[in-house]
């Protein structure tokens, strides 16, 4: 039976093959089929996808600034297709490379999106990928506390997920983050004795240690990372000859091979010319520095140029060569000041960018406020409508506290358009709203509720200040000279006054209208206060009445 290769399966195929690419050969027919791939796949998550495998076998090349343009890319696309997860996975690889190139700027936005989007990811196997590498991130930045607690982070997800091979590189981080911690403490001062803190560090160090190289997996890369890390502890720890017996054993376990990467080899050296120096050997120590410092030249890592040059200044004192270790020092703090200097620009670029994002965010904030505020105003009265009165009454909900409501009601408005004409009706609308609105406080809102009715919300207001606030409004309006918007026009308001909780809201405002209809039953031009209200208020309530309106009808 034939077997149906699906595009799927071919990029799985790829994914594996990139991971396991070793030799240039293969990493370089690897790469042949990916852009194949790449030229016959039109799909966002398959091309992102397939942009991963090559960032893969570009990563294994040490090619980091195409890793990075690959990650980027994968990353859009899978945004795109709105994959999240993916998306956070490619952004945090990216991020990691961006830190290690030194586009800090770009690296911090990458972590930005990739710790926004984690939060969304419920794959513990990816949260312990991504933990790891926001620890490496830390790590660039020289943050190695906080790497320690990315990588510990990881280590619980790995642990969850119970993916062996991740519980191993997150204990092999969290015990170099942590040695690394200590070196960069004694480079500070290297005549100050071990505190407290770096002594409980390199314990910490020893533990992971111990539960790593008991756990390690044969996969040789890691496996030989362990054996180097337990070195430079040894050596840190003040056991050089156990040191370099455990660095013997590696170069014995790999045929004198040692490690694939200058970096790696490096690392080696300076723990190597580190045990040599405690050793008395100075001169073998500079030797075996030079080297060290010769690979990480050939890396292109500025952060473990320094770590080598470091040793190398340290090996060449103890040597009595002071001219030298003075020129190490300065070519040390030549490259700190490259490397600040580059961070600094970028800083510097990064905040003139968010200046004037922040200055587009602040406009669009205004304008959307103008777009609320014009949505929410009553067009003929220039006060607040429905919608903002619902607003302001959710908002009041949401911390409970006591609430007044108003409710007020032109008397016999038809007959007022049906007497004047619907434009004279319209004025009296406006000369109301003026009128409202001139009597509202602080905290509190009038708005147009609908037709000819009127709401005053008051939090904190008790129903005797509100029953004594809507007498005041009613003598108001029936004394407002509307004669001189047309002769013999006379507009009287009806008022009901409720309270209660503010998150009771919609109870008060049904309570207000009942007695705003109780208003206009006794005759309108009056203030009636809800019975339950009434009942629940334990100051006695008295407003008075006016006279009835002039005109007959009904709820009107």
């Amino acid at each position: 039976m034939v077997k149906v290769c699906t595009r799927t399966d071919g990029i799985n195929e790829l994914s594996e093959r990139a991971l396991a690419a070793a030799s240039p050969e293969d990493r370089a027919c690897c790469l042949r089929d990916i852009e194949v791939a790449l030229e016959e796949t039109s799909g966002p998550v398959e091309r992102a996808r397939l942009l991963i495998c090559r960032a893969q076998v570009r990563h294994n090349q040490y090619e980091y600034g195409q890793v990075l343009d690959d990650a980027r890319a994968a990353m859009a696309l899978f945004e795109e297709a709105g994959e999240t997860g993916l998306a956070v996975d490619a952004a945090s690889r990216a991020a990691v490379l961006a830190s290690r190139l030194g586009e800090l700027s770009l690296a911090a936005d990458l972590v930005t999106k990739t710790m926004l989007g984690l939060a969304s990811v419920d794959d513990d196997r990816l949260r312990a990928v991504v933990a790891n590498r926001l620890g490496a991130f830390c790590c660039s930045l020289l943050d190695y506390d906080r790497a320690v607690a990315q990588f510990e982070t990881g280590l619980a997800a790995a642990e969850h997920a119970e993916d062996g091979y991740l519980v191993c590189l997150e204990l092999y981080n969290i015990a170099n983050a942590l040695l690394l911690a200590v070196r960069a403490n004694r480079a500070s001062d290297p005549s100050a004795s071990l505190c407290t803190k770096d002594s409980s560090r390199l314990q910490r160090a020893g533990q992971v240690l111990e539960r790593l190289l008991a756990e390690v997996t044969p996969e040789r890369q890691l496996s030989l990372s362990a054996q180097l890390l337990r070195a430079e502890l040894l050596a840190d720890t003040g056991h050089p000859g156990q040191a370099l017996a455990a660095l013997q054993a590696i170069t014995h376990a790999t045929g004198g091979a040692g490690f694939a990467s200058d970096a790696q080899r490096a690392a080696f050296a300076v723990v190597e010319s580190h045990c040599w120096r405690d050793l008395g050997q100075s001169r073998d120590a500079v030797a075996v520095a030079e080297r060290a410092v010769q690979l990480a030249q050939a890396s292109g890592d500025d952060y473990e140029l320094m770590l080598t040059l470091e040793e190398r200044l340290a090996a060449k004192r103890a040597a009595g060569d002071l001219a030298g270790a003075a020129a190490d020092a300065l070519e040390v703090k030549r490259l700190i000041w490259a490397v600040h200097q580059r961070q600094t620009v970028q800083i510097a670029e990064q905040v003139w960018e968010r200046a004037g994002l922040e200055r587009e965010r602040r406009q669009l904030e205004e304008q959307a406020a103008a777009a609320v505020l014009s949505a929410e105003e009553d067009a003929l009265t220039c006060i607040g409508n429905r919608r903002r009165l619902m607003r302001f009454l959710d908002h009041a909900a949401e911390t409970p506290a006591s609430l007044a409501l108003v409710m007020a009601d032109i008397d016999l408005f038809k007959e007022i358009n049906d007497t004047f004409g619907h434009e004279l009706g319209d004025m009296v609308l406006r000369a109301l709203g003026e009128l409202l609105a001139a009597e509202a406080r602080s905290g509190q809102v009038v708005a147009r509720y609908g037709g000819e009715e009127f709401v005053f919300a008051m939090p904190g207001a008790e129903l005797t200040v509100a029953a004594n606030f809507a007498e005041r409004i009613r003598l108001a309006v029936a004394s407002y000279p509307w004669a001189e918007l047309a002769p013999r026009l006379a507009v009287t308001i009806s008022l009901g006054v409720s309270s209660g909780r503010s998150d009771e809201w919609h109870s008060v405002l049904a309570e207000a209208d009942s007695a705003l209809y109780l208003a206009k039953r006794r005759g309108r031009n009056r203030v009636e206060v809800a019975s339950r209200a009434l009942e629940q208020t334990a100051a006695p309530v008295t407003v008075s009445r006016g006279r009835g309106g002039q005109h007959g009808g009904g709820h009107g």
